[in-house]
């Protein structure tokens, strides 16, 4: 019979030890959330290696360069706004302004670097 008394007890959790167990279970999802940070945080490091590289590069090209000028270069995913104009209106000095985006268009690195360009 469906609706008849149960003779015996039947085991369940106690309210005590519910609170255990989501706290445990709390502390395992933040561990996760650290770690997981940890990693995007890392991989920004490479990436802003990586574009400082291709900073020096370009800073090398923009050296050989005397000409005063403003453009934008696409180097793989990454955008390089490069500025080259006399620094604070000093004819023998070249102030040259590099500064990388991502494709979300947001600022990565920056370089920049004052040089003799007297002959």
């Amino acid at each position: 019979m469906a609706g008849g008394k149960l003779k015996r007890r039947l085991p369940a959790s106690s309210i005590l030890e519910v609170i255990v167990s989501m706290v445990i279970i709390v502390i395992v999802f933040g561990i996760a959330m650290m770690i997981y940070t940890n990693v995007l945080r890392l991989s920004l490091s490479v990436k802003k290696l990586k574009v400082q590289a291709l900073l020096q590069q370009t800073m090398l090209k923009a050296e050989r360069s005397t000409e005063n000028t403003t453009l934008s270069v696409i180097i793989g995913d990454f955008r390089i706004e490069q500025e080259i104009k006399p620094y604070q209106d000093n004819a023998g000095l070249t102030e040259i302004h590099l500064t990388a985006f991502d494709a979300n268009q947001q600022k990565i690195a920056e370089l920049q670097k004052v040089i003799n360009s007297a002959p």
